[in-house]
């Protein structure tokens, strides 16, 4: 049955993921420019070389990239989730465990490392479940598994045995386009950059006008442009008091998926949740979970023993 509706139908559908999205991420970080705005934009010297990691960078950086792969590349699998959780959920991983949180948001290069190595992986790894069982993992994915059908292709184990040509094209595929990307970009990041400098009073207008459209466009409702600027109002407030939104986007995507999952388990296991515990790899994923949310404490109480 319908929970929390409150007698309002326009809550019977939910708040839609697209404006709880915008809110968050976006009309937050709007409002606190709009707060912001009388600040000068201070102006970076950047050279092409700067575009490019150095020795020392890929020292000090080596481990974030690595860990950043993996989280890409698990959240990819998933099907239906995107590189958009894949980066959130990587930012606030490198954020928990940097020894400099204060300086996500700032531009460092932690974070940015950490969300676009995420994304990037996340890309690939959606094409798994579709090669292999036929499960789009992402929108494009599913662009992708029409074109298959279209073809008489049926993507899964059998596409292996009956058209491997097909499965390595798609993997030679991924690697040229991230090559091609990569060439694309390096043209085209010195533009991109100089938005940075465009006048926030101009700039704001035209992305409040567009989160708007887009907000509006998923359901052609009123009330989810409205969503948007309330869960706006609660991120630039989340923010002011230094609380991140990654966490909670990461949630709002991930909850109704983990209730339908849980439902399914606790009905094949006639209501009963030991086996969460008694089975190893649900086991290990709590005890992963646990340690993940002790280890921003663990380390605080580490600097301070050291401290004394």
């Amino acid at each position: 049955g319908l929970r929390l509706t409150f007698d309002l139908t326009d809550l019977e559908a939910g708040f839609r993921l697209l404006p709880v999205i915008l809110g968050m991420l976006v009309m937050s970080q709007v409002i606190t420019d709009v707060v912001n705005i009388a600040q000068p934009i201070e102006r970076l010297q950047t050279s092409f070389r700067s575009m490019f990691m150095s020795l020392n960078d890929l020292k000090k950086l080596w481990f974030n990239l690595l860990r950043s792969s993996l989280i890409g590349t698990w959240i990819g699998v998933l099907p239906g989730i995107g590189g958009t959780t894949a980066a959130i959920a990587s930012y606030t991983t490198a954020k928990n465990f940097s020894k400099n949180p204060e300086k996500f948001g700032t531009g460092t290069e932690d974070g940015i490392v950490a969300a676009e190595t995420a994304n990037n992986a996340a890309v690939n790894g959606a094409l798994v479940p579709l090669i292999t069982l036929g499960i789009p993992g992402s929108v494009i994915d599913v662009l992708l598994l029409g074109a298959l059908i279209i073809h008489n292709l049926t993507p899964g184990p059998l596409l292996f045995q009956q058209s491997p040509e097909i499965v390595y094209g798609i993997i030679a595929a991924a690697l040229i386009a991230n090559i091609v990307m990569f060439i694309f970009m390096l043209a085209a990041t010195p533009l991109i950059s100089k938005l940075m400098y465009v006048n926030r009073a101009y700039l704001m207008p035209a992305i409040i006008v567009f989160c708007v459209i887009g907000a509006f466009s998923q359901g052609n409702r009123l009330f989810d442009v409205w969503v948007m600027l309330g869960f706006g109002i609660v991120g630039y407030l989340m923010q002011t008091a230094k609380v991140s939104t990654g966490p909670f986007v990461i949630g709002y995507i991930l909850a109704p998926i983990a209730e339908v999952q849980l439902r399914s388990g606790l009905m094949f296991y006639d209501a009963s949740y030991l086996p969460l515990i008694t089975r190893p790899v649900s086991l290990a994923f709590l005890v992963i979970a646990i340690l993940t949310m002790l280890w921003p404490f663990l380390s605080k109480l580490k600097i301070r023993s050291s401290d004394e």
